[in-house]
């Protein structure tokens, strides 16, 4: 008896330490993300007071022209819940998505749907159905970058575990496990700060500018998403959970464009991230229900490229947008991994403005 007390007191005090060497660490990496960017600023203080003369010979403005772009693409977003004895990953059912922009001056207006039509998004039998809508709304200065974004998507499966229901069940033939009223609604905003100015954010991002010659820049940033994970729609099962989570992360970007030839530019990007969520998870049963609360730390690594040219009044090209996040809810023993890739394909157009937008 004396001894399993002893071991008990062991297995505390190891457990202590390793929490406090964590709080250790993440006070360390939130000193560091907090100071850099003063540091840098100071560095490059030349530079963010150059002259409007000196700017114009890395960015050309187009903000005096309205443009429209298109694009085509993927929105790879999983679920991947693990635990001792489980692991599920949920996934949305589609390939493709479309998007539609709206650029002027500073101003970015985006609408995004996941059509029937578009091959890879007509396996419904197979996966269940997904209805997805997004709507970005962004201000872009030459300093500043505001972003918001809403999305809803409503379907979901279960995409890594044989469906019980089906003897002998076949992957690709056979219906997945499939939650269909599943409903996942996010709120998404980051305030960010370009330290150098001739480095141009509208030209990589809204394509309201264009990068004429090679520059780039530290952009710290402050990220703030509310989610929510609502299954309340699925009144047959014996029981179910809804999760409202709040996250809120300090990211320091360094974004760097090279302009390979008079029309053409490689734009790379790399963001570590570290933040808290704030999480309250809702569990129902038949007879009862229960609620859990989470503050835990979240780490996140964010990686972005651009490929494309840029001319007068027509720009296309790639985008490739990565970003992996680890948290740890409650215990410890239960993990979520969260992987989110989005690759682009887009084309635009610069028109000239209606007379009612011009200024006076």
């Amino acid at each position: 008896m004396k001894c399993t007390i002893i071991k008990n007191k062991l297995n505390r005090h190891k457990y202590c330490k390793k929490l406090l060497n964590c709080v250790s660490h993440i006070f360390k990496i939130y000193t560091l993300l907090l100071l850099l960017p003063l540091s840098i600023f100071s560095q490059e203080k030349q530079n963010t007071l150059t002259s409007k003369t000196e700017r114009y010979n890395y960015v050309q403005e187009e903000d005096t022209l309205i443009n429209f772009k298109f694009s085509f693409y993927n929105l790879d977003q999983e679920f991947n819940i693990s635990g001792n004895d489980f692991n599920f990953n949920i996934k949305p059912n589609f390939t493709l998505k479309t998007r539609f922009f709206f650029n002027y001056r500073f101003i970015s207006v985006a609408i995004a749907v996941a059509p029937d039509f578009i091959p890879g998004n007509k396996d419904n039998d197979i996966k269940g159905k997904t209805k997805s809508f997004t709507f970005n709304f962004n201000f872009y200065m030459k300093h500043w970058a505001q972003e918001f974004q809403f999305n809803k998507t409503k379907g979901f499966y279960i995409g890594n575990i044989p469906n019980p229901d089906i003897p002998d069940w076949i992957e690709g033939e056979d219906p997945y496990i499939q939650l269909p009223e599943m409903i996942l609604i996010t709120y998404r905003g980051t305030t960010s700060y370009i330290l150098n100015s001739n480095f141009s954010i509208k030209a990589v991002r809204a394509q309201t500018e264009i990068q004429k010659k090679s520059a780039g820049s530290f952009i710290p940033s402050l990220m703030y998403n509310y989610f929510i994970i609502d299954n309340s729609g699925e009144k047959d099962w014996q029981s179910y959970q809804n999760s409202y989570n709040f996250e809120g992360l300090v990211s320091l970007w360094y974004m760097h464009t090279f302009v390979i030839h008079k029309n053409w530019y490689i734009t790379g990007g790399i963001a570590p991230a570290i933040g808290y969520n704030f999480s309250k998870l809702e569990t129902y049963f038949r007879d009862s229900q229960y609620t859990t609360h989470y503050r835990e730390p979240i780490f996140r690594l964010n990686e972005q490229i651009n490929i494309g040219t840029n001319i007068k009044r027509f720009f296309a090209g790639i985008q490739l947008f990565a970003s992996q996040t680890k948290e740890y809810l409650g215990d410890n023993t239960v993990k979520q991994n969260n992987y989110y890739t989005t690759f682009h394909v887009f084309a635009g157009y610069r028109f000239n403005v209606p007379k009612f937008l011009k200024k006076h």
